[in-house]
């Protein structure tokens, strides 16, 4: 289905680099510049006003002619279709264990266990987000090391391996080594793919880029569960993972395929400096001066704040719904889907907004949004239409965050010269991950000692409290 998909674009021959369209040459064939003259910035100008960057090795730099507009923007347009469908598969994986993993864990061992059923289902839940967590600064490196196109394709190659793994699994720890792959993988999707459309885009056109890429992850999160239980009950666990783990292998074999249609990345004067003074950085100085920027690390605590509400509410509300409301299993699926939904519709939205309004104003109103969500979810007693409203709120306030801090966040590397977006899409991706553990730990630890309202609201204050100083970056 996938690679039908991307197959579809195949009526965009102005993407690929034909020689008709593009003229390579060597640098050895540009007119000589001085020293004095090479560190002009009108001379720069001019130079990358043409070329463009194929590669670089030993010293040997190698600049393309650029190609008309359309063969830009199109190709771009193939670059956030191959993330968003790499998002995609990625958490269909992984949402369409959910309705499974409970009947798999209840079964006969090995495969299943017969005592703790809540312990080893939490820590299989668990070690997706701890692996992603601890692998984010590895894929970073993969993907500065290397290119964003490696990482993606090395991460889908990943996810499918772990989904074969599932379905030959025939011990319960098989099925958490698989879950714990899945999490690196995804780390490593988020890194590559993201990386690569900062890179390719420029400035303006971020932001619906991004959130257009990010209706795949809800569209997964949507179809994840519907598809995995269907297959479930009239294939079995084998082949239906059998089945998943080919349309995620072919998804990379098509990422392959295509990678000819992306653009390459652009360099600035500003890029072509920072290439110039390549051998004075490293890593570990990208590092520190991305950990040492304020506005980073309020970006990075505004994720990690609103995953950690979203983290707390996501298991208190199937109690609320079963013991306050009454409502069976099926029903409150449909109602925690109203989140996803919200999600689906406010990322392209709120992407596009990010390029035409201040991205960090949209981050501060997807914290009140957060903050508004406790409320109503402390105001529940009112009627159940509260509680609706308190799930959309949910869903809606994650797409404006996800959309609105991921562009911000590739516009302060830019501005104050940070080094590599992807080490700054994996300090996104470890606070992610790290509200997803923190969260549900501390707000379920006061619900236990309150109430689920008063866990949910004093993990939502700090929403409203964060806004203002986000509000703040410029």
């Amino acid at each position: 289905m996938t690679t039908f998909f991307l197959s579809c674009l195949l009526w965009l021959p102005a993407v690929v680099a034909s020689p008709e369209r593009y003229q390579c040459m060597n640098t050895a064939q540009l007119p000589k510049i001085s020293g004095a003259e090479s560190r002009n910035h009108d001379i720069k100008s001019r130079i990358f006003e043409r070329v463009e960057i194929h590669s670089i090795s030993d010293g040997d730099m190698k600049l393309i002619l650029r190609g008309g507009a359309m063969s830009q923007e199109r190709s771009r347009n193939v670059v956030v279709l191959l993330v968003a469908t790499a998002l995609f598969n990625d958490m269909l994986q992984l949402t369409m264990l959910l309705p499974i993993i409970h009947t798999l864990v209840s079964s006969p061992p090995p495969l299943g266990v017969t005592s703790n059923k809540e312990f080893a289902l939490g820590l299989f839940f668990a070690s997706k987000d701890i692996c992603q967590m601890a692998f984010a600064p590895i894929a970073s490196v993969l993907t500065s090391r290397t290119s964003a196109h490696t990482a993606l394709i090395s991460s889908t190659i990943g996810l499918g391996i772990a989904t074969f793994v599932f379905a030959e699994a025939t011990t319960f720890w098989q099925l958490l080594l698989a879950r714990g792959t899945q999490g690196a993988a995804s780390a490593a999707v988020m890194c590559g793919g993201l990386s690569l459309i900062a890179e390719t885009h420029p400035k303006k056109l971020r932001g619906s880029a991004i959130g257009f890429a990010q209706t795949g992850l809800a569209s997964g999160l949507l179809c994840g569960p519907l598809i995995g239980g269907l297959l479930f009950q009239r294939m079995g666990r084998r082949k239906t993972f059998r089945l998943a783990s080919g349309v995620v292998l072919a998804n990379a074999l098509a990422i392959v395929s295509f990678m000819g249609f992306s653009p390459l990345e652009r360099f600035t004067v500003a890029a072509f400096d920072k290439l110039e003074n390549r051998e004075h950085g490293s890593l570990v100085d990208s590092s520190k001066r991305l950990l040492s920027n304020h506005d980073i690390l309020l970006a990075t605590l505004s994720t990690f704040i609103i995953h950690a509400v979203v983290g707390v509410i996501k298991p208190i509300s199937q109690v609320v719904l079963d013991e306050e409301f009454g409502i069976p299993m099926l029903k409150r699926s449909f109602i925690i889907s109203i989140a996803t939904l919200s999600y689906f519709f406010a990322a392209p939205l709120s992407g596009w907004l990010s390029d035409h309004m201040s991205r960090s104003k949209l981050l501060s109103i997807s914290l009140v949004l957060m903050a508004g969500s406790s409320i109503f979810f402390t105001l529940r007693h009112f009627g159940i239409w509260a509680f609706y409203t308190c799930v959309c709120l949910v869903g809606v306030s994650m797409g404006i965050q996800k959309s609105s801090s991921q562009t911000l966040v590739a516009d302060l590397v830019d501005r104050h010269n940070l080094g590599e977006y992807s080490m700054a899409y994996a300090l996104q991706d470890v606070a992610d991950s790290l509200g997803l553990i923190i969260g549900p730990i501390v707000g379920l630890h006061i619900s236990h000692i309150f109430s689920p309202s008063v866990g949910v609201a004093s993990l939502g204050i700090f929403c409203l409290l964060l806004a203002p100083f986000v509000l703040r970056i410029q």
